[in-house]
This record gives structure tokens, C-alpha cells and sequence, in this order.
């Protein structure tokens, strides 16, 4: 009796990726109709969960920390979810995760992505400073301007998540566009750009 192993290599166009509870499933919450646990403190999220915005599927991956690309915390199970989606939107929490600022955060997280694979490391992703609505939000965002021109900022929960919505779709299938051009294909669908959200 032969034995196989089988691996899925895409589950998601779209990865939360962050260190924990930077708010990445109240985000999947907000933007999909996925009902995932939410709670104030790190680890909530054990397994990845999927949510459905526009025709995008989004994977909140559970937070990694220094070391999961060594195994610490689960990592490697979680980094390999990591590899199977398209593109990552990196949060970050401008409180910090354990006495860390949020640019060696950034940094935490980079180093663990290329540690785990250097696909990882090159894969398009959007930076995101999620809970503006805390005291030093503002301040975060300055400083981190500084370093990363690119970067984006957010507020979960939904009352203050209009504009976010309309720039991730925005921002998101472009990036995804411009992989299609790129390999001539898109795993498992076509983008389609004029989706409306289902209300």
C-alpha cells in the first residue's frame, strides 16, 4: 500500500501576518463575515482562519514571535501557512508586544520570515499600524514614516474602518495585478476588480 503525502501550496490571496495581538483577526472580522474569538491577549489564534472580502480570500495567521522560524511558539507550523498565500498584510500594533517597540517589531518579523525562507522575505506585502485609536498611534505613525515610506495606518473596529476597507482592496489587487502580469497566471482564480462588498 503506497503512502502519499499531500500539501496544500495556496490557501489564501491575502495573509494577516504580525506579531500577536496586533489585531489581526478583529481586522478578518471587520472586513469578511468570519466570526473568529477576539480577546485581549496574545494567542487567541491557535489555527489560521479564512474570510471571504470581495472575491479575496484572507488568512489571519496566528502572531509569531522572535524565534518561530526555529519552532518557537508553533512557528514553523504557523510560517508555513505564511507560504501558502499570495501577498501579507503586516500588522502592527503601535503599543508594541512585550515591552518591544513596534520597529524592532518589524523587524522581528522580517527576520523570522527570511530565516523560515528566503520566498518569504520577497513576497509583496503591505505595512499596517492597526489600532490608531490608541493614545500613541499618532506618534508611532510619525516615526515609522521615517523608515517606511510605504506604510499604512488602520482602526479596528468598524465605525472607523471605511477608508481602510476601500484602500486594502485598492492597494491589495494591485499588488495581486501585478503578480498576475508577472507569472502569466493566478492560482486558483481570477482577480476581479470591480467586486462590490456584500452588505
Amino acid at each position: 500500500v503506497s503512502e502519499y503525502h499531500l500539501e496544500l501550496r495556496l490557501i489564501a490571496d491575502v495573509g494577516l501576518v504580525g506579531l500577536p495581538n496586533a489585531g489581526k483577526s478583529s481586522l478578518l472580522n471587520e472586513l469578511t463575515a468570519a466570526k473568529v474569538k477576539v480577546a485581549n491577549y496574545a494567542f487567541t489564534t491557535l489555527e489560521p482562519h479564512l474570510g471571504a472580502y470581495y472575491e479575496l480570500i484572507i488568512a489571519d495567521i496566528p502572531g509569531l514571535i522572535e524565534g518561530a522560524s526555529s519552532g518557537k511558539g508553533l512557528g514553523v507550523k504557523f510560517l508555513k501557512h505564511v507560504e501558502r498565500t499570495r501577498l501579507l498584510i503586516h500588522l502592527i500594533d503601535p503599543a508594541g508586544y512585550m515591552g518591544e517597540d513596534p520597529e524592532s517589531g518589524i523587524k522581528t518579523i522580517e527576520k523570522e520570515l527570511k530565516r523560515f525562507s528566503p520566498k518569504l522575505a520577497i513576497k509583496p506585502n503591505l505595512l499596517v499600524l492597526n489600532k490608531m485609536y490608541l493614545p500613541e498611534g499618532a506618534e508611532v505613525l510619525k516615526k515609522l514614516k521615517k523608515k517606511h515610506r510605504g506604510i499604512r495606518a488602520i482602526s479596528a473596529p468598524k465605525k472607523k474602518l471605511a477608508r481602510a476597507q476601500q484602500w486594502v482592496l485598492d492597494h491589495v489587487l494591485a499588488k495581486l495585478l501585478v503578480d498576475e502580469h508577472a507569472h502569466g497566471f493566478v492560482p486558483g482564480r481570477s482577480v476581479v476588480t470591480n467586486a462590490r462588498p456584500h452588505v
